[in-house]
């Protein structure tokens, strides 16, 4: 127990406050250290795989006015904490080794922290047509909507938004799409006013209509042309189809002055007929000709078939005098009969002629077959006198029967053919020994003395008497 009056140490609490003091101060320098040394760019590359960021940042216009933390901590206190805790986190992970590779430092910039280094951002009158900073600004459009990759960037990556892309965002907005040569415009070209609410989406609101340009024309620009580009222009000519030359035609070569709709389709508005042309023709132009040209000529020739040598004939042939309708089509109108041509057969020369040629000629004959040497004999050997129909078909009518054939049948192909007057095929009865078959053999003139129409036995024999002569002459008939 200590007395009232007895003297205190106070050397023991002075040294502990002193020792207090002093790691309060060494915390507070640490801490401050540290936070000095976590700020610093070489810090962050210290980890292995944030070297390419680093680098990238290096050569960067950024490492001449932002560090590491300008852009990526929150600005306030609360972003000071939570930098450091996350700072803390990220060297706990490292010690540890939990870490993910290749980090991931992708951050969504708030624009104040772009807008305290460009303050001049809001009120650039140059480039706002193009962009303008205050609209999007005001719009609560984080910069990097636009402006991403400036530092932390691979050579194939896009720094900045183009102004071609702007639809990327704005598509969903505009009820004009973006395709075509219309995607690649820069805002201003259309939006030369700075204002892109109520623009006039009709094509005349930016394109003049040239010079050369179809008059009267209508506002609908795309029913003709589209985005792709002015030319070539699409026409909807469904009412009179361009084929053949027409497709090659130029349009003033149809539509002079200018003139396109109520143009006329019929052909002699544009084509005249030639001096030469058919006269009388009735029918439209299509119906002979074609757009591929004017020749060769189609035409309906069914009433008189071209054929055989017919269709090797130029036109004027058969019509000298051009005229076409009404020709007459019988053989007779073209064609002179010739001087040694059958009597009595005109007026249907299609029964023995073709349009192959005259010769040869295809004629029945079938009411007198023309066969064996008949087939060898020229028409005349028959007709002598030109007269073709009404000529007997007997044989006495061309043939005299010779003087051995009197008191015969005149059935001449009884025993002859057409092949030839002998030999004949006159089978004889049987007469005794002498004819056809027998011992003693005799000729047609032994018993047909005078014709072979009568027979006579009496020059052998003078009686019926069987001994009436000797063995060897024969027995009776």
């Amino acid at each position: 127990m200590l007395q009232r009056n007895a003297p205190v140490n106070r050397g023991v609490p002075f040294a502990l406050a002193l020792v207090a003091g002093i790691g309060l101060v060494a915390l507070v320098a640490g801490g401050a250290a540290f936070q000095w040394v976590n700020e610093q760019p070489w810090f962050c590359n210290s980890c292995h795989e944030m070297e390419f960021h680093y680098q990238s940042w290096e050569a960067s216009t950024h490492a001449e006015t932002a560090e590491c933390l300008d852009c990526h901590a929150s600005p306030g206190v609360a972003g000071f904490i939570e930098e450091k805790a996350r700072g803390a986190e990220q060297l706990v992970a490292h010690l540890t080794g939990d870490y993910p590779i290749p980090i991931r430092i992708l951050v969504r910039v708030r624009n104040e922290q772009c807008l305290a280094c460009h303050l001049e951002t809001a009120a650039l009158p140059d480039q706002a047509a193009d962009a303008r900073h205050d609209i999007h600004l005001a719009a609560q459009v984080a910069c990097v909507e636009c402006h991403s990759r400036l530092v932390h960037n691979r050579p194939e990556q896009p720094k900045v938004l183009a102004l071609d892309q702007c639809d990327s965002c704005h598509q969903k907005h505009t009820d004009f799409p973006m395709i075509a040569t219309h995607a690649t415009l820069r805002c201003a070209a259309c939006h030369t006013d700075g204002e892109f609410e109520g623009t006039d989406p009709l094509c005349e609101s930016c394109h003049t209509v040239p010079a050369g340009h179809i008059a009267p024309f209508k506002s609908d620009c795309g029913s003709c042309h589209a985005a792709s580009g002015w030319k070539p222009a699409r026409t909807n000519h469904s009412t009179f189809a361009l084929t053949g030359r027409h497709a090659q035609t130029a349009c003033s070569g149809c539509h002079a002055g200018d003139r396109f709709e109520g143009t006329p389709t019929a052909c002699e508005s544009c084509h005249q007929v030639p001096a030469q042309h058919i006269p009388g023709i009735t029918t439209g132009c299509g119906g002979c000709h074609t757009p591929d040209g004017w020749r060769p000529a189609l035409f309906d020739h069914s009433f008189f078939p071209l054929q055989g040598q017919h269709q090797a004939l130029a036109c004027a042939k058969c019509h000298p005098d051009g005229r076409y309708l009404g020709t007459p089509k019988l053989c007779e109108n073209c064609h002179s009969s010739p001087a040694d041509h059958p009597v009595g057969k005109l007026g249907n020369c299609g029964a023995c002629h073709s349009p192959s040629g005259w010769l040869p000629a295809n004629f029945n004959h079938s009411r007198f077959p023309l066969t064996g040497a008949h087939r060898a004999l020229a028409c005349t050997s028959c007709h002598s006198s030109g007269v073709f129909q009404g000529l007997a078909s007997s044989c006495s009518a061309c043939h005299r029967a010779p003087s051995t054939h009197a008191g015969l049948s005149s059935n001449c192909s009884g025993c002859h053919s057409t092949s030839a007057f002998s030999p004949s095929s006159f089978r004889h009865p049987q007469v005794g020994e002498h004819i056809p078959n027998g011992e003693h053999q005799l000729s047609c003139r032994d018993c047909h003395t005078s014709s072979f129409g009568q027979a006579s036995c009496t020059k052998c024999h003078s009686s019926n008497n069987p001994g009436d002569g000797d063995e060897d002459e024969g027995d009776d008939d």
